[in-house]
């Protein structure tokens, strides 16, 4: 509830994981899912859905660490928000583990309408300068990491605001 209660209340949840996007992946972040049993808001009502949630709801940002995998789709350039949106599309099927699946994709779709995903590759190729990455030069590091970096950070500040209800930006006490 906690955990809940921080995220409604931040202007943006970056959900920070190495690798690419999985079913694995997508169950670790199925914490979305249980976040709507333990939040409801008051507006006149309670509210009882995932949708309903999504406007009070933060910004979310999968950054994806390490990141190895081409961007492409059927031999065509796709955005990282693309292959997010792609993650997230339900699975074909009926059974149990397929609505499951689908009830995860829906529940982020639906808490998270204001979503991207970033990218970065690893920092350094060396397994040495890799484990030792604290006490490595900077300008050591992957040309296409600091890039990323940048990059990030540009995303990161400008979705970056003041907790808004509505129009109203929160203070505290309302």
């Amino acid at each position: 509830q906690i955990f809940s209660l921080a995220v409604l209340l931040s202007s943006m949840f970056v959900y920070n994981q190495m690798g690419g996007i999985d079913e694995a992946a997508l169950d670790r972040l199925s914490l979305v899912t249980e976040m709507t049993k333990h939040i409801q808001v008051r507006a006149g009502k309670k509210t009882k859905s995932a949708s309903e949630l999504g406007s009070f709801s933060p910004t979310f940002l999968w950054l994806l660490r390490d990141f190895y995998l081409s961007l492409s789709e059927d031999g065509e350039k796709i955005t990282a928000k693309d292959y997010l949106e792609t993650a997230l599309q339900p699975v074909k099927g009926s059974s149990g583990p397929a609505k499951a699946k689908n009830q995860i994709r829906e529940s982020i779709r639906e808490l998270f309408p204001d979503r991207n995903c970033f990218t970065l590759v690893r920092p350094m190729n060396d397994e040495w300068e890799l484990q030792n990455l604290n006490k490595c030069d900077p300008a050591k590091m992957r040309p296409e990491f600091r890039k990323g970096i940048g990059e990030l950070m540009k995303v990161v500040f400008s979705k970056c605001g003041p907790k808004m209800m509505g129009t109203t930006v929160l203070t505290g006490a309302m």
